[in-house]
């Protein structure tokens, strides 16, 4: 495995690959070299206490015959950033970085993290030319953990025996699919009646998540470098486990040709098999303003490296 940008959250996402004993071996990317070779000998004093693995410093023809690049390159989320300003931000590096897999030769599977992930996912999948089912992003795995916490605390069971997902856009758009939601089989309001929690407020609450972490400790690390453990893990053990990764949709919904988060068999071969969860109407009708969004957001991008790359002519 490589991961290319290694800050808080490359590094994060490693050193949760460790302690899961995921990777045999892990090669570590990152242009600040001081830093780097001080996280890599970090990583290393860990492995005696957790799992055999080689953890080295890397370059692109190195990390192209690895069976999975995680790219966590690109700069964090400002407080209040919009969308397209972050966007502007990352865009270059994700086509740089990408650019040189390419050329390199690496033919395994991308899992992007760096925001906003799903625009950025659907340009790492057309610049590498990859098939779509193996270059994939985080999505909105992490927002569905953030939301399994909070039932978890509200309703007093614990979190993975609540099966309930966010999908979507990871971002203000995201839908909280309720009427999917399932704890023990039962019906998620059927399990907390009569004194279920107001759902939309709890939804407010959750997209506020990530900018009050934001706030208090500049970054967040540890619930997505384990997000990122656990999808690497599915894909290296074929274990066909279900998360809702950023993919690109082919019908989905009657949504095509965008990437957004929906439940997804991941196995060996990246994406095995979309999931399609029975929605209400508004919850339909959310996910198709979240894609219209998300589409929106990639076709304004398009028009402005078109522009920018005529004025530079």
């Amino acid at each position: 495995m490589a991961i290319i940008g290694c800050g808080h959250v490359g590094a994060t996402s490693a050193f949760a690959l460790v302690l899961a004993g995921t990777a045999g071996e892990l090669i570590l990317i990152d242009t600040a070299r001081e830093r780097l070779l001080g996280e890599i000998k970090d990583l290393q004093h860990a492995v005696p206490l957790a799992h055999p693995v080689f953890i080295h410093q890397g370059n692109y023809e190195e990390a192209a015959r690895a069976d999975i690049v995680v790219i966590a390159a690109g700069l964090c989320t400002l407080p209040d950033e919009s969308r397209l300003d972050l966007l502007g931000r990352n865009v270059g590096t994700i086509r740089e970085i990408v650019g040189r897999l390419k050329a390199a030769g690496f033919d395994g599977i991308i899992l992007m993290i760096t925001n906003p992930v799903d625009i950025l996912t659907q340009i790492a999948q057309e610049e590498s030319g990859l098939p779509a089912h193996r270059v994939i992003g985080t999505g909105t795995v992490l927002d569905t953990a953030r939301l399994r916490a909070m039932l978890s605390e509200k309703l007093n069971v614990e979190g993975r025996s609540i099966h309930a997902y966010i999908i979507g856009e990871h971002g203000e758009s995201e839908v909280a699919t309720w009427c999917a939601a399932r704890i023990g089989g039962a019906p998620l309001t059927d399990f907390c009646a009569p004194n279920c929690p107001d759902f939309d407020k709890m939804l407010a609450a959750l997209k506020k998540t990530a900018p009050d972490i934001l706030r208090h400790k500049g970054y967040t690390s540890f619930a997505i470098g384990t997000c990122v453990s656990r999808i690497c893990e599915a894909i290296l053990r074929d274990e066909m486990a279900i998360f809702p990764v950023s993919v690109r949709t082919t019908g989905q919904y009657g949504i095509s040709d965008v990437y957004l988060s929906l439940p997804s068999v991941i196995g060996r071969n990246g994406v095995e098999k979309i999931i399609e969860l029975p929605l209400d109407p508004q919850e339909k009708k959310d996910l198709l303003i979240s894609a219209g969004i998300l589409k929106k957001t990639y076709e304004f991008l398009r028009i402005r490296e078109e522009k920018a790359a005529a004025e530079a002519a």
